[in-house]
């Protein structure tokens, strides 16, 4: 074969592999928009009821590494509070809210929350499970400030920094989402989806260092699509195999709609034969 025409093949080939990681990391947008189980506090001195569902977030692509999607779950934490503290018409609000979160109707949450709140603006709950309301509906400013608003009253609460780290993530704002999460760590190191926030956050930096790596192992057993941005940390490791080994488990190990296998397996089919984009031949510094 004549020299200019293996270079033409060379260069076609190297197009149609980095278009498919572009079209992997875009795609991964896409599927990255399901259910995972959301969480909001309780006014009930008792353990609340945790019964929200909320939609995923999706990374931002590296320069030299395709990203995969990762979930993002607004929680809350229970705390004690008496209902005698409270008037009367922000807990009978607050209970409406939560029939609405229910059924799956967040604008009407907002609503009910909105009227406990004018009822009793330091009611805590109330303001963060406004701002995961919000969230569901993707009002991610509108969320921060009723995140905001939670922390001032309470900064001993984890649901509120955790969740302005989903937040943060959602509009890639990812050194803001890691140090909301390293917060919420800070007043509670065993909370899973706190781990997870900050492993995700990492990764979205672009961070491959042992402590993304733990933070997302450990997650996995709640959060099994940390795998996803496991996965992205070893690849921009430029460890492919390990890569497609992860997702492969993923796949395994989940009920994954036939839109979402696809687009996983196809990028399972470029890392493991060592089609990424150019700049992976030199690892990348732990950060």
């Amino acid at each position: 074969m004549r020299p200019e025409t293996k270079r033409r093949l060379f260069f076609v080939f190297g197009f149609v592999v980095c278009g498919s990681v572009a079209t992997l990391a875009c795609a991964s947008q896409g599927f990255a928009q399901k259910n995972d189980a959301g969480r909001m506090t309780s006014a009930n001195p008792r353990p609340g009821q945790w019964v929200t569902t909320d939609p995923l977030a999706a990374d931002e692509r590296q320069p030299d590494a395709p990203a995969p999607a990762v979930k993002a779950v607004p929680i809350g934490d229970t705390i004690s509070v008496s209902s005698m503290q409270l008037p009367a018409g922000a807990i009978k609000e607050f209970r409406r809210s939560e029939k609405c979160v229910g059924s799956g109707d967040y604008l009407g949450a907002v609503q009910h929350l909105q009227k406990a709140l004018k009822v009793d603006s330091k009611f805590v709950e109330a303001h963060n499970n406004l701002g995961a309301s919000y969230l569901q509906l993707s009002r991610y400013q509108d969320a921060i400030g009723e995140f905001e608003a939670a922390i001032a009253l309470d900064e001993k609460m984890v649901a509120p920094f955790r969740n302005m780290s989903v937040s943060l993530f959602k509009l890639r704002r990812y050194a803001e989402a890691e140090t909301a999460a390293r917060k919420a760590l800070a007043l509670d190191p065993k909370v899973k989806a706190s781990q997870y926030s900050l492993g995700r956050a990492l990764a979205a930096q672009g961070r491959t260092s042992p402590e993304t790596e733990q933070l997302l192992r450990e997650s996995m057993s709640e959060f099994p699509d940390a795998r996803l941005s496991l996965a992205q940390v070893l690849m921009n490791r430029c460890a492919n195999l390990d890569a497609a080994a992860e997702l492969r488990t993923y796949l395994d190990s989940n009920e994954v709609d036939q839109v979402t296998r696809r687009k996983v397996q196809a990028w399972i089919d470029i890392s493991s034969k060592g089609q990424v984009v150019s700049g992976c031949a030199e690892s990348k510094p732990s950060a």
